[in-house]
């Protein structure tokens, strides 16, 4: 080939279309066709090359379209089911294999002999399965319950809000009305693993996510994994001995020792007779109530010696507070000013992202995580 009349630039193109068509004889071929053949060009090129010419166009042309491609392309038929079982409602979801929440459905707590709760759950994961039977068969259900749940044994124990078995594994009495495995976990610790996974925590080694409403509970996510300790009972923060001479109020302790300082029952003590529900207290704060301010004000100062023995022991990165108490932002300022005074350092504390959704949603992204994890093995 006579190079010497093409400039630098030329010369370099035609070395490229060269090799292309010396390396590439099936495209090149494909390329020359002589188009007045009538022939389907896209359907004559090699199957090697035609997926990616396809994928290329697309995300060229039309680069909106590229999620559903994706999607498509990744999508397994099948279902994951989430519960958070609490003292007052059980809240279910429902999502596909991409994380997707299909559906989703509340209830009161059954409660009574027998533990009704657990065939009340059964029912209510089929129910959503299904309403979406055509989206693929039930893969794997997730169920958080307030309790330590025992690694080794898979028994719940520490439920003082909830009747539930503490003789037998959850799991399998769940199991034998479910067409799927079942994982029982502890609720505050999907609650700390929806934030770690779809909240605030996303970009944090480590993550605290400490509830308080009816009762008290941590769960700690470190490094991508649940720290849930030898027996299923890291985070159970109602049992901290903390107090003027806790050896002798233990035994009389109600629910714990720093649970019954700041959970619901606590801050209704601590307003007139009692009797007035925690919501109402907030409210008549709000609205410049000295007594209601001063029985959040009295809460929030024992919360933050429980908070400041977290952020000794464990150094997370950022501390989520949820339920009823915990989540709002007066209760959060208050405890962060409490605890400037017994920490030589800052702490980054914010309410949850999720809402009263965390537990249901980190259920599903366990189950999610849990079927991952099966096939990559």
């Amino acid at each position: 080939m006579p190079w010497a009349k093409y400039s630098g630039r030329s010369r370099i193109l035609l070395f490229v279309c060269f090799c292309f068509f010396h390396e590439c004889p099936s495209i090149s071929n494909w390329l020359l066709t002589d188009r007045k053949a009538g022939n389907n060009k896209f359907v004559n090129l090699p199957n090697k090359y035609r997926k990616e010419l396809r994928l290329s166009n697309i995300s060229t042309i039309a680069p909106d379209l590229r999620p559903a491609v994706d999607n498509r392309r990744a999508s397994v038929s099948g279902l994951i089911a989430g519960v958070d079982l609490g003292g007052t409602k059980v809240l279910a979801g429902l999502s596909d294999l991409n994380g997707v929440l299909l559906a989703k459905m509340e209830e009161p707590t059954a409660h009574g002999e027998g533990a009704p709760v657990l065939k009340q759950i059964v029912r209510m994961i089929l129910t959503l399965a299904e309403r979406h039977h055509d989206r693929g068969p039930l893969l794997r259900a997730v169920v958080g319950v307030p309790s330590a749940v025992s690694p080794s044994t898979g028994l719940a124990s520490l439920s003082p809000n909830l009747a539930i078995p503490a003789d037998q594994p959850l799991a399998g009495l769940l199991e034998a009305g479910l067409p799927c495995g079942v994982i029982v976990e502890n609720d505050v610790n999907l609650a700390a693993f929806a934030e770690a996974t779809l909240g605030r925590a996303r970009d944090c080694t480590s993550v605290a996510f400490i509830a308080f409403g009816t009762g008290v509970g941590m769960g700690l996510v470190i490094d991508g994994r649940l720290f849930r300790g030898h027996h299923g009972r890291a985070g159970e923060l109602g049992l901290l001995p903390l107090g003027a001479d806790p050896h002798d109020a233990a035994p009389k302790a109600r629910a714990g020792l720093f649970e019954d300082q700041v959970d619901s029952p606590a801050i209704r003590s601590l307003y007139r007779d009692g009797t007035v529900p925690v919501s109402e207290i907030f409210l008549r704060a709000g609205s410049g109530d000295p007594e209601a301010s001063a029985a959040i004000a009295a809460l929030a100062k024992s919360a933050s010696v429980g908070l400041a023995s977290i952020q000794a022991v464990f150094d997370p990165a950022l501390m989520v507070l949820g339920g009823g108490i915990g989540s709002r932002p007066e209760f959060i300022e208050l405890v962060s000013q409490h605890m400037s005074s017994l920490l030589p350092f800052a702490v980054q504390i914010e309410p949850t992202s999720l809402g009263p959704e965390a537990g249901m949603r980190g259920a599903l992204m366990l189950g999610l995580h849990e079927l991952s994890s099966q096939k990559a093995a």
